[in-house]
């Protein structure tokens, strides 16, 4: 194209620029419209709060209702650590319906190398300016998590410790996320249980912490039993008083009597679904040895004999420590 004059020529590419820079500015509205404002992209703000532990942006994003149950995992460190194992996340399909009004969006992640995937309802609210399409997130109910530990008046819940009322709670969290459940004090310790929670299922998902007794409660009960019977053991009698152990001999003892514990009773408690603490009956070995002395012709002998026997007890529980009651 020949230009008459320099000023054809600056009002040509004038008008060039202009039309590139419409163009420019249509796509990036469309881009903006579909990356940001679309029912995609409030899903995409959604997990971004949720990867940062936004709870009151997760909540605002999500209009969600909490039900009557504790929020402490619904913001912070246990919100940010419940997505931390959520891997490979992808929105798989985003569907508007023909008249524009609806939409869904389907997410997929990896939790542990297993697929999964949750599903989000959206409502087209109104537009920003005209331009942009205003997409919100339906209402719902809060999923919950019921968190049930006898005996014991707390836990850990992604690396939070959380109040337990009585022997459960409920607690109210977002979606999807994974939720790890531990306990460790002198006195209990518990496998860590996790559970993901993938959508607004209005049935609570149970978790159930499985206490057993700590390391330290266990080597306290052995040492206790080892103790008593030990000092049973130390009685110079053939039927030493509050033992599990006793020879009956009809003959006549001449000097002490010894014993010694030969095999220790396994004394491994176990805490049943009540939550109270029992210590199974388990058997174990003590050895005497004596000189008998014969009264007719005056001949000492020496006796040396295993005596199998049973040890039952009781364990009393307090705040910090286990008590050990033989029964006889």
């Amino acid at each position: 194209m020949r230009f008459r004059s320099s000023v054809d020529r600056i009002l040509a590419f004038w008008a060039v620029g202009m039309f590139c820079a419409i163009a420019l500015a249509l796509i990036s509205l469309s881009l903006i419209n579909r990356l940001v404002y679309a029912p995609e992209g409030q899903v995409h703000q959604y997990f971004q709060a949720l990867e940062h532990g936004k709870g009151a942006r997760a909540l605002g994003i999500l209009d969600a209702h909490i039900p009557d149950a504790d929020g402490t995992l619904l913001d912070g460190k246990a919100l940010k650590n419940s997505v931390s194992e959520i891997k490979k996340f992808s929105i798989t399909n985003s569907a508007i319906t023909d008249d524009g009004s609806k939409a869904q969006v389907d997410v997929e992640y990896v939790v542990d190398e297993s697929t999964y995937q949750s599903s989000f309802h959206l409502t087209k609210v109104g537009s920003h300016w005209g331009v942009f399409d205003q997409w919100r997130i339906d209402p719902q109910t809060l999923p919950m998590i019921r968190l049930q530990a006898p005996a014991v008046h707390s836990a850990t819940v992604n690396g939070v410790k959380v109040g337990v009322d009585s022997t459960s709670q409920n607690f109210a969290v977002l979606y999807p996320g994974v939720f790890s459940v531990t306990y460790e004090s002198s006195l209990y310790s518990a496998e860590q249980q996790k559970v993901l929670v993938r959508g607004n299922d209005p049935h609570e998902t149970t978790v159930d912490l499985r206490l057993v007794p700590s390391e330290n409660a266990q080597n306290s009960i052995t040492s206790q039993v080892s103790a008593d019977l030990n000092e049973c053991a130390s009685k110079n009698s053939l039927f030493p008083a509050n033992c599990p152990f006793e020879y009956d001999f009809v003959g006549r003892v001449q000097g002490n009597v010894s014993w010694t514990i030969k095999k220790y009773p396994t004394a491994e408690a176990v805490i049943n679904d009540e939550g109270q603490w029992v210590l199974p009956s388990s058997s174990g070995v003590a050895q005497i040895s004596f000189t008998e002395l014969d009264l007719y012709t005056g001949q000492q002998n020496k006796v040396k004999e295993d005596v199998p026997f049973t040890f039952s007890a009781d364990l009393e529980v307090s705040d910090h420590e286990v008590v050990v009651r033989p029964r006889f």
